[in-house]
């Protein structure tokens, strides 16, 4: 894989790609390298037309949120084939998704759910990465996700497992440095550590973003503020340890003035890039 890893183009710094933001943007092109596709947006064949012009204005990249890696059962094969035409439309060299559960037959949970942590539980996440690396043509980048209530007592474990299925499914990584700073915040763990238990030569995908805190100093992952410090801290520590191909600065909601946002994408781009 981590010859696969030199095959992924140098996308750069840029955002996640929002309607809202689609007519400021048009203006700003200069100041993004990239910007992400949530290919769950753009799976109606109406929507592919207009995804054919985005990815000829900008480099893209692709992600998604309901794929299931973490999830018991089997990837839906239809919904593969969905994500493919849009990996396709767009030409990605590689896709990312969360590992994480967000339904079982018959009930979609509308969340991110982690893992269990447990040998039978791997073997299905390794499983789903690999159904899903062959239907789509393209590596597969896995996120760490965020969690209110985690399913082992030892975050160490964590990491471990989701190093274990990185590995067993000689996948690559999407290295979410917000969700890592907000668990350890919320779980009182060290980051550094979890890190240290990550192959971190797979990560060719960085997400940042704000988030808010809750009235008991809970972190949420809104994806609704400018970045916090503490996130900015710590990627600058993780540009120390791996070499990534993108950086997505994401905003979903309370969106602010672009030239807000491409000033983060641009301290995004001298974090990660101006080192290499």
């Amino acid at each position: 894989m981590v010859g696969t890893v030199k095959e992924i183009s140098n996308h750069g710094a840029g955002l996640g790609y929002r309607q809202e933001l689609s007519e400021n943007l048009a203006s700003r092109e200069h100041g993004i390298d990239v910007v992400e596709i949530l290919a769950d947006q753009w799976m109606s064949p109406g929507s592919l037309g207009q995804l054919r012009e985005i990815s000829e204005r900008f480099d893209t990249v692709t992600h998604g949120v309901a794929m299931s890696l973490a999830g018991a059962g089997r990837i839906d094969t239809k919904y593969l084939e969905r994500v493919r035409e849009v990996v396709e439309v767009c030409q990605s060299d590689y896709y990312s998704e969360h590992l994480a559960a967000t339904h079982i037959p018959g009930i979609d949970s509308q969340h991110l759910c982690p893992p269990i942590v447990s040998a039978e539980s791997r073997r299905a996440c390794v499983r789903n990465v690999k159904q899903a690396n062959s239907a789509l043509g393209v590596p597969l980048a896995i996120e760490n996700i965020t969690y209110s209530i985690s399913t082992t007592s030892d975050h160490l474990e964590a990491a471990k497992f989701f190093a274990d299925v990185v590995v067993d499914s000689d996948s690559l990584i999407l290295l979410d440095v917000a969700n890592l700073y907000i668990n350890s915040q919320n779980h009182r763990f060290d980051p550094e550590v979890y890190l240290s238990q990550l192959p971190l030569e797979r990560v060719v995908h960085i997400h940042l973003a704000g988030g808010v805190t809750t009235s008991t100093g809970k972190l949420i992952d809104s994806h609704s503020e400018s970045i916090a410090e503490g996130i900015w801290d710590l990627a600058r520590n993780t540009a120390e340890l791996c070499n990534p191909r993108t950086v997505i600065v994401e905003r979903d909601q309370n969106f602010p003035d672009a030239d807000v946002l491409l000033e983060e994408v641009a301290t995004a781009r001298s974090i990660y890039f101006d080192h290499q």
